[in-house]
């Protein structure tokens, strides 16, 4: 009997000592797996961060340039000189509108809808209703990006409604020739919305006379643009947008202006949120770094 409590008492200390060595063993395998994946993930985000600034390389190097060669100018001649505007940075995210509906971004919504309308209603596909039409199924398709865990893009994205196919690609690449002032061509929706996870502010003096008639009318909008082509554009203050509304009889919330920048300094210096995801370990990544 002593020899067989004996040997039930080995096999109980192997037994526990085999599911202890065990238990570590599957702790130790998902610590590395989640370092594995969270490295995985960072590196992803920084390769994101090195593709933007390869992106952007040739554009940093000709404002720099661009810059260079007005500094060298005297102040008489930066005096006269209008200065140019750059819709480029002056886009509608609509990042927040594909995050959390549109019930809880009903103006983020109404104006982006305005703006497909002010766009494209000139274009022979256009059709009463079509920029809700348009904008649901781009939000929709948004939708599918998120659960599939894609990055959210315009290129890509697969409309629900398979008849708005062909209206949807030459809307995405627009025309090589456009004109709002002349209704020529056809512009690019790329041009003036984008999706981004920010919540920065549209800059107006770089705001586009399309997103200025659209959010104003088109009479506000060619007064605001004198103010925009001043070098430096000092008078463009919400102050004086209001008064231009007000002097137009146009109603508007001082509240709803919190949607434009009225900083007019020539330099903007931001940051942007990359982010990397390891598909093996469902560890996603996420970094600010600064852009210029």
């Amino acid at each position: 009997m002593n020899i067989v409590a004996f040997i039930a008492g080995l096999l109980m200390i192997f037994a526990i000592t085999t599911n202890t060595l065990s238990k570590k063993h599957l702790s130790d395998g998902y610590i590395s797996r989640s370092f594995s994946g969270y490295m995985k993930s960072s590196r992803k985000a920084t390769n994101a961060y090195e593709k933007y600034y390869f992106d952007h390389l040739k554009e940093r190097v000709k404002s720099q340039q661009r810059t260079n060669a007005e500094k060298e100018k005297t102040t008489e001649e930066k005096k006269e000189k209008n200065r140019k505007i750059h819709p480029e940075n002056a886009k509608i995210n609509i990042y927040q509108l594909a995050i959390e509906k549109k019930e809880k971004q009903k103006d983020t919504y109404n104006l982006i809808a305005s703006l497909i309308k002010t766009l494209y209603s000139n274009q022979s596909f256009y059709k009463k209703g079509f920029e809700n039409v348009l904008l649901n199924n781009i939000l929709t398709a948004f939708e599918n990006q998120i659960e599939k865990k894609q990055d959210l893009n315009f290129e890509t994205l697969i409309l629900k409604d398979g008849s708005l196919k062909n209206s949807y690609y030459k809307i995405i690449k627009g025309t090589k020739f456009y004109d709002f002032e002349k209704k020529i061509g056809c512009p690019s929706l790329l041009d003036f919305v984008k999706i981004e996870n920010s919540r920065e502010q549209i800059p107006m003096k770089d705001a586009s006379k399309e997103l200025l008639s659209t959010f104003f009318n088109k009479k506000i909008s060619n007064e605001i643009y004198q103010l925009q082509i001043e070098y430096p554009p000092k008078n463009l203050t919400s102050q004086n947008v209001l008064s231009i509304c007000q002097k137009n009889g146009h109603t508007i919330d001082e509240k709803s202006l919190k949607l434009f920048d009225f900083s007019n300094s020539i330099n903007r210096s931001n940051e942007k949120i990359f982010v990397g995801f390891d598909k093996n370990t469902d560890i996603k990544c996420k970094i600010k770094l600064p852009i210029s």
